[in-house]
């Protein structure tokens, strides 16, 4: 097994045949997701295995919101007043839109980046350490046939929104994580090379 034949001991694996790096390089979003999400044990293992992420100082600068069920509802009704605060003249439609994007998927994981004063850790770093979290759920999750997409927009930054969910003056939302079952899995997939991104130096 490659996590015991190279992690565990002194040798080193091969990148052939990898299946974390097949995982990594073959995960997608999927915007379109359905019923069945995951069971409270999938989703508590996933979080569990999700906070082995880059952590300077072992701040543990991260905590979520799981919403589902009843609390998609609640979540439906925060975004309705956010939009609401924003126009007050917002159509019926612009209202229902609103409300209806809590019901994209069956459970939706908040990442809260909770920063801690520290004098060797910024801000930014610690916020790079909860998204390295977030990103490792959306990994694990497709390890496991689930589907997940990482969104923000105004939500993310509204104050209606930060107060309705508890949000600290400390933390920052770094995304809402839509989780369920694939409507399709035929997504087409960009390519995107690494050549064009990296180079030596000097």
């Amino acid at each position: 097994m490659f996590l015991q034949g190279a992690i565990m001991t002194d040798q080193i694996g091969t990148t052939e045949n990898n299946p974390l790096i097949t995982l990594i390089a073959e995960r997608q979003s999927f915007p379109r997701l359905k019923e069945p999400g995951p069971t409270e044990h999938q989703l508590k293992t996933v979080i569990q295995a999700s906070m082995r992420a880059p952590d300077h100082m072992r701040l543990r600068p991260w905590r979520f919101l799981i919403i589902q069920k009843d609390g998609l509802t609640a979540l439906g009704n925060l975004f309705v007043k956010h939009t609401l605060a924003s126009n007050p003249n917002s159509s019926d439609e612009v209202l229902l839109k609103a409300k209806n994007k809590a019901f994209r998927a069956p459970v939706i994981l908040v990442g809260i980046a909770s920063i801690k004063e520290h004098p060797k850790v910024p801000h930014a770093e610690q916020i790079l350490s909860a998204g390295s979290v977030l990103t490792n759920v959306g990994l694990a999750l497709y390890a496991i046939g689930l589907g997940s997409v990482w969104r923000t927009g105004d939500y993310a930054y509204s104050d209606t929104v930060r107060s309705g969910l508890g949000i600290s003056k400390n933390e920052e939302i770094i995304g809402f994580v839509y989780i369920g079952t694939p409507v399709s899995r035929d997504r087409p997939k960009t390519h995107v090379s690494h050549e064009d991104h990296t180079a030596h130096w000097p």
